[in-house]
């Protein structure tokens, strides 16, 4: 049984608003001011988002990684005498969003970018991505969050040291660290079976994506006979599995995502899971619509 949806980061109904992003050179050029305006300006827009969401009863979202751009540059850390940690005003913002999420018991995750590579035999990006985790961890510690999905990373031409070395890198990290992080397969390298012997090896929880196992299954595996090894991944946890739903846009396995989900999506997934409870996370370029779609579609299921 669904118990929370949510998408996200953007918010179709507050447009013209959006998430604003910092360029360097532009710090340079206009000052420290220029980027806390951008920050103070994302924080607010969270804090109304999730407002919107509650009356809409949606209880769930994730936070936009760029939510607080390039506060881990070194030229930012170096050159200014700032630190958004110390800053009143954003540290006040972060801690209404909190009471907020708090309040509601909403379900706020992130997602670290694409150049979060913890397996990576480069050993500077794998100390970039211990920064970048660490940076996604204290903004959802501060705001209550519950989840920092990540990916295993690249194959490397060599999937089994490739898992071996996130494997390592992932059990070296500080317990705070680890006990926020979640393991997604992905939709070309890392399938369902791959993340589940690295959860075997490290206890992360798994976040099932269902069109991701759709577009990268080449063992053709019935992914119903590993719900309740995903699920069982969850039992240290305080919290239900969470999975991730999405529809091609062109065809069933197209990559790309759709505006919204196709209701076959929708109905496999329930009779998947008709089991547990879970929490569903839709990936559809309408975002809040496709939530809002689905829940009305929710309402004539028995």
């Amino acid at each position: 049984m669904i118990k929370n949806i949510g998408y996200a980061c953007i918010n179709t109904h507050l447009k013209p608003r959006t998430f604003n992003d910092c360029r360097l050179n532009s710090i340079y050029k206009y000052g420290i001011n220029y980027l806390r305006d951008k920050i103070i300006n994302n924080l607010y827009l969270v804090k109304d988002i999730l407002l919107w969401n509650i009356k809409n009863d949606i209880y769930m979202y994730r936070v936009s990684s760029r939510l607080i751009p390039l506060v881990t540059h070194p030229d930012v850390i170096n050159d200014f005498d700032w630190n958004w940690k110390e800053d009143d005003e954003i540290l006040n913002i972060m801690k209404d969003i909190s009471d907020i999420v708090k309040s509601y018991n909403i379900r706020l995750s992130m997602h670290p970018d694409q150049f979060t590579v913890l397996n990576s035999p480069n050993e500077k990006v794998v100390q970039n991505s211990i920064i970048n985790i660490k940076y996604h961890y204290d903004i959802l510690k501060r705001l209550s969050g519950n989840d920092m999905i990540i990916h295993t990373g690249g194959v490397y031409n060599d999937k089994k040291s490739a898992s071996k070395r996130f494997i390592h890198v992932f059990n070296s990290l500080e317990d705070n660290l680890k006990s926020m992080i979640r393991l997604e397969n992905d939709d070309k390298s890392f399938t369902v079976e791959d993340v589940l012997y690295i959860s075997s090896k490290t206890h992360i929880p798994i976040v099932l994506d269902i069109h991701h196992h759709k577009c990268n299954n080449p063992n053709n595996i019935d992914i119903q006979n590993y719900i309740s090894a995903i699920v069982n991944t969850w039992e240290n946890t305080s919290l239900i599995p969470k999975l991730h739903i999405s529809s091609g846009r062109d065809n069933k396995f197209d990559r790309k995502h759709s505006n919204y989900i196709d209701i076959q999506d929708l109905n496999y997934l329930l009779k998947l899971m008709n089991k547990y409870n879970f929490d569903m996370m839709v990936e559809a370029k309408q975002k809040d619509k496709s939530v809002l779609e689905i829940i009305n579609i929710l309402k004539d299921i028995p």
